[in-house]
């Protein structure tokens, strides 16, 4: 019995070591990032603050926030040489390599619809610091079936609640759009005309709504796409491209064809390696891709090369880099660098230097660091009180330091969390009206590790 057990013990043992032996550069490195960004050590304004009469301190977080990262690594022709998905929560506290590949996604994952009543413990009326009703993390009331994003995973070997993706949903709804111009249904010059209760009807081409929504995260942009996706009957059609892509996990539900809007936490769904996927066909390296669920090859030819071009244009002159990219804030006390990117010039005052997107003043001269930029960075942000992410392809810029890959970042570290300069207030940085700290600066400080072991690695 006693060997029996010396047996056992040993066959375990082996297992660990196996799985630690067959961790990849790429997933200990971006393992590691996420370690030492120390994400438990980030301040909480709380559930309720955003809206309180009387707002209080930021405290300590409560749990490990819920982090999904995940980086695919290409080689100067554009093939995949690894990729690797990273969770974090209160249930992976030090953080989970996640087996993943381009042909399943992250299919080890039960993935479960946010919830935020779960995270904060309970229901809070707005503005108010105690519960109306308490909630558990996993019971109280128990997860059941329908809180699955996808069905038929209940003896998945992980579980992981997926963050909101904030705006970076809008890049779901810009590449179905694109592939509506590529099947003849719109052109970039049709005319479409947006119409809210109470307001004034607004038409412009796709293209004018397109730019808008993607370089500067504007709503009534997306509320106009999507107000034209339901009244063509595309907003189905979408969801199923997805699926049948093998992206299952990207979807938008529940949206209102009125308004556009309807925006539930719990309905639109994104993680982050299938984001990444999406992110490697819109990149458009040769040969095939993955193949389908249903064993389709998925190509670049998925989408014309016009319509990837002007796609990646639109992510390249991103106007909100401020999460895993600060370049809109070098220099700015309590800023930490992240991805060394370079500033679309569109965006930079052209006497001051100043970059100001929408009415944001980020308030600071970006003309010499951005001509130390190292990569052109095309992605999309997304951000409210209770969520960010970022996600994009990274492309070096001529000679620089070579890298090429594809990272996405989603959490719940909304503009509700904050870094320990700013303890001593009761409101974030967020608001400030002149170089808003929108991101804990743990998130530019993980991209930077990251692009760091990357680069080290060609």
């Amino acid at each position: 019995m006693k060997w029996c057990v010396i047996a056992v013990l040993l066959l375990l043992l082996g297992a660990n070591f196996q799985r630690a032996r067959a961790a990849s550069p790429l997933e200990t490195a971006v393992l590691r990032a996420v370690r030492e960004a120390r994400f438990d050590r980030v301040l909480d304004f709380g559930a309720a603050n955003e809206d309180a009469k009387k707002p209080s301190l930021p405290k300590i977080i409560a749990h490990v926030p819920n982090v999904d990262v995940a980086v695919i690594q290409l080689n100067p022709q554009g093939q995949v040489l690894a990729c690797a998905n990273i969770l974090l929560s209160r249930d992976y506290p030090e953080g989970l390599i996640v087996p993943v590949s381009l042909n399943h996604g992250a299919s080890s994952v039960r993935f479960r619809r946010w919830d935020i009543s779960r995270w904060n413990g309970g229901e809070f009326a707005s503005g108010e610091s105690v519960p109306l009703r308490v909630k558990g993390w996993t019971n109280h009331p128990s997860l059941t079936d329908d809180d699955d994003i996808l069905p038929g995973r209940t003896n998945a070997s992980f579980q992981f609640m997926a963050p909101y993706p904030a705006s970076l949903f809008k890049l779901l709804i810009a590449f179905h759009t694109m592939r509506l111009v590529d099947s003849g249904s719109l052109t970039l010059d049709t005319p479409v005309t947006f119409s809210a209760p109470n307001a004034k009807d607004e038409t412009r081409t796709v293209r004018a709504w397109l730019d808008p929504m993607i370089t500067a995260s504007d709503n009534r942009a997306t509320q106009a796409l999507l107000q034209w996706l339901h009244r063509n009957l595309s907003i189905q059609v979408m969801n199923r491209e997805y699926r049948d892509l093998g992206l299952e996990t990207l979807q938008i539900n529940g949206t209102r064809a009125e308004d556009g809007r309807n925006w539930q936490t719990d309905r639109i769904h994104m993680t982050a390696f299938d984001t990444a996927r999406l992110l490697l066909l819109i990149e458009g390296p040769p040969n095939e891709l993955w193949r389908t669920p249903d064993g389709r090859a998925v190509t670049s030819g998925y989408i014309n090369q016009s319509s990837r071009a002007y796609l990646k244009q639109l992510l390249a002159e991103q106007g909100l880099n401020e999460a895993l990219s600060t370049a809109n804030l070098a220099g700015v006390p309590n800023v930490r660098p992240g991805i060394p990117a370079m500033i679309a010039a569109r965006w930079i005052h052209p006497t001051n230097g100043i970059v100001a997107v929408d009415g944001v003043n980020f308030g600071v001269d970006v003309r010499a660091s951005n001509g130390k930029a190292e990569v052109i960075f095309a992605h999309k942000t997304g951000l409210t009180y209770n969520y960010a992410s970022d996600a994009g392809i990274v492309t070096s810029l001529p000679g620089r330091p070579f890298r090429r890959y594809i990272i996405s970042f989603l959490s719940n570290l909304g503009y509700r969390y904050v870094d320990e300069a700013f303890a001593h207030r009761t409101r974030g940085p967020y608001g400030d009206p002149v170089s808003p700290i929108s991101y804990t600066q743990r998130i530019p400080a993980l991209a930077k590790a990251i692009d760091d072991a990357i680069r080290e690695m060609y």
